[in-house]
């Protein structure tokens, strides 16, 4: 799609166009951020000039002092508009009107709120599920549908509410694709699906964003950033301000002392020049959008970590090749090897923008095909929502750099920075104790973001778009390599299922307390002590998903065809045997000092998440009528069950250093294992012997309670 320009002078290179796109900005925009939103809107007039057209957008302000402009109504589909509401929600869209036969943008009108702006609270129960159910496909979807427990949207939810989600998601998961978004796409009002516009068009259209809600998460942790380092700007440069300074503050020449920065201007509580930019960079991805461009989730994968923060791009090249994916903000802390900071987020379009608007707006078509045959330029790549859920790594929203486990180590120095200040530097005198909880919980949906998107790396295959004969000749999938995914999974073992991983004290947990308040649409009645194993657990169950699940046990096993068998792969039994040995280790270490219940040889967090792995592990070893690879799956599930009630026996057998906990926790997991083999042997069976068809299993653990089922049809996933 796209808007009908015409050379006003067709004989110049650069000429105005006939009848440019304006743009008003709706009256309602505080006029401290208009500068901002015109800035956002006018950096694609940097394409359209690449292209013969000078001035192509026009941006106009609605406003009292120009009574012709009161008049105009946004509603009105003569008028493009940039629309401003005042909320506490962060949204942004850009949705446009099209001609289903020709293609040709109509109108369009953006719709932006400030919520995300003044965002200070990082809402826990709604965006930790998002962030790990993100780049999951509709084969896990239908997967989970059949295993809630298995959900990190039934398992990242409040205790009370769970029982609800999973039967509202048992539903979900009978619609075709396990009820993925795709499929529950009503097209009658654009903005409250996330395939809205895309399915059900003769013309696509992006008529969700979800832009905004990342930035809200960012904002939150910038602000938090802003109170515990005094100024954002601390971090400019963290490798100089860690070098020693050998001389005494007396002997110091005067202009060697530090001088007091002139206090910048601040956009609600935020420096200009941190908030500017970004109000920028949102609305033109929305203008994008109204100009007929789709995200493109690959987009920030063009620099490293090191690159972005060094002199060859800060202020010279934009971070990302476009504004059209989800974008970070750009928070550096120790990269080592930089010393400098670079820009907080895009500064303009990316070269990939300028690409795409000169294929859709080239009046010469004659050029079209040399423009195609760039299409393996690393500037150039892209991945757009339906990628997302797919064996891409880098086709996904919210990650950064093309090292994500670059940024990912980034951003939990950042965490651990921020706990270790939480109660000293954060809350202030004269805060409620209740701001070091959403502290916390700000750290830990931190923490979730990083592990959700390294754990994309396993299994992973890079998928590219060329066609035959394009320059290159890249392979179309291409495995990530063994090593890679090894380090990946070495990061998601350490800040998921260690318990050093969470920062956890005592004296940390007595002050994570909330309060009691109620407004209109809007409370806070939570339990005043934070439910520490539940948050804990839910979150190590949810990374657990996200690393056995079968769709990427799946990947993980077809990789292994992909890879000629002389060169190094990661393998299923590699990763399955990685993740058992990490989550019972207490089985093959010698306790270290005397044990009792206050001192257990294995810790609450660590019971929990070896019955968790222990459920998985029976959840994989039961027979399905999946797809071909639920067999070695099986197979390898039932030799680690083996494997592990062995060193049961011999653990509880020795009898040593053993705390009522533990014993009682190996003593269920012993029988638990006895009861699941024989279960599955009775159905494996020839059905002469009356194996297969019926028999008695032992399904999992639902609510606490071993349940024991009469089956007369077989299994069903």
């Amino acid at each position: 799609t796209r808007w009908r320009l015409e050379k006003r002078d067709p004989s110049l290179k650069v000429s105005p166009p006939v009848k440019p796109i304006r743009f008003y900005v709706e009256h309602t925009t505080p006029v401290r951020y208009r500068r901002w939103v015109k800035q956002g809107i006018e950096y694609w007039n940097k394409a359209y000039e690449a292209v013969g057209f000078s001035d192509a957008i026009e941006v106009l302000y609605q406003d009292p002092r120009s009574p012709d402009t009161m008049d105009l109504d946004p509603e009105d589909v003569q008028y493009n508009f940039v629309r401003w509401l005042n909320n506490d929600i962060g949204t942004a869209i850009g949705p446009s009107r099209v001609h289903p036969i020709t293609g040709e943008i109509l109108d369009a009108d953006i719709v932006l709120t400030d919520g995300w702006i003044r965002h200070f609270n990082f809402q826990y129960h709604d965006l930790m599920p998002e962030l790990a159910m993100e780049g999951m496909s509709p084969e896990t979807l239908s997967w989970l549908g059949a295993h809630p427990n298995w959900d990190p949207r039934v398992r990242l939810a409040p205790m009370a509410n769970q029982q609800h989600l999973k039967t509202v998601l048992a539903q979900q998961a009978k619609l075709p694709f396990g009820g993925h978004p795709m499929t529950k796409v009503d097209g009658k009002l654009l903005g409250d699906q996330l395939f809205d516009g895309l399915v059900g068009r003769t013309s696509q259209t992006n008529g969700f964003c979800n832009v905004a809600l990342g930035k809200q998460m960012d904002m939150a942790m910038a602000r938090m950033s802003l109170e515990l380092l005094d100024e954002l700007d601390d971090q400019e440069k963290p490798a100089e301000a860690a070098k020693p300074d050998d001389k005494k503050p007396e002997d110091k020449k005067p202009d060697e002392k530090k001088k007091d920065k002139p206090k910048e201007d601040l956009l609600d509580g935020m420096p200009e020049s941190f908030i500017g930019p970004l109000l920028a960079e949102l609305v033109a991805h929305e203008v994008g959008h109204t100009l007929g461009l789709r995200h493109n989730f690959k987009a920030s994968s063009v620099y490293t970590l090191n690159e972005i923060n060094s002199e060859n791009v800060k202020g010279k090249k934009t971070l990302a090749s476009s504004v059209m994916d989800y974008l970070p903000i750009n928070m550096p802390y120790k990269v080592e090897g930089s010393n400098t900071k670079g820009d907080w987020t895009m500064t303009g379009i990316g070269p990939y923008d300028m690409w795409a608007i000169e294929y859709g707006y080239s009046t010469d078509e004659s050029k079209l095909p040399e423009l195609l045959k760039r299409v393996a330029e690393p500037e150039l790549q892209y991945a757009t929502d339906e990628d997302t859920g797919g064996p891409d790594p880098l086709a996904r929203r919210y990650d950064y750099s093309k090292d994500p486990l670059d940024y990912a180590e980034n951003q939990m120095r950042l965490v651990n920075l921020y706990r270790s200040r939480l109660l000293d530097k954060f809350v202030k005198d004269g805060d409620s104790w209740s701001k070091a909880r959403r502290g916390y919980e700000l750290t830990l949906g931190e923490q979730m973001k990083a592990v959700s998107m390294i754990a994309n790396w396993i299994g992973g295959a890079h998928v590219n778009r060329d066609k035959k004969g394009d320059p290159g000749n890249r392979q179309s999938l291409v495995p990530v390599p063994a090593d890679k995914q090894r380090k990946s999974l070495e990061f998601v073992i350490r800040n998921a299922f260690r318990d050093n991983a969470f920062g956890i004290t005592p004296q940390i947990l007595e002050r994570l307390t909330n309060d009691k308040w109620a407004d209109e649409g809007v409370r806070s009645m939570g339990e005043s002590t934070f439910p520490i194993h539940d948050r804990i657990l839910g979150y190590q169950a949810s990374t657990m998903t996200m690393l056995m699940n079968p769709t990427t046990l799946r990947r993980v096993f077809d990789n292994e065809q992909l890879v000629p068998q002389d060169q190094d792969a990661l393998t299923l039994p590699e990763l399955m045997s990685k993740i058992f040995a990490e989550v019972w280790s207490e089985l093959d270490a010698k306790p270290e000092g005397d044990v009792s219940a206050r001192k257990p040889r294995i810790s609450s967090l660590r019971r929990n998440l070896q019955r968790e792995h222990l459920e998985r592990l029976i959840d994989l070893a039961m027979p399905t009528d999946g797809n071909a690879v639920s067999k070695p799956i099986g197979s390898l599930a039932m030799m680690q069950l083996k494997d592990l009630k062995r060193k049961l026996d011999a653990t509880i057998d020795a009898r040593n250093a053993l705390d009522p906990y533990s014993i009682a926790h190996l003593n269920e997991a012993q029988q638990r294992i006895a009861k699941a083999i024989d279960a599955i042997y009775v159905y494996n069976m020839p059905s002469s012997l009356g194996g297969g068809g019926g028999g008695v299993f032992i399904f999992g653990q639902e609510e606490n309670e071993l349940k024991v089922k009469t089956v007369d049809e077989g299994i069903q996933p």
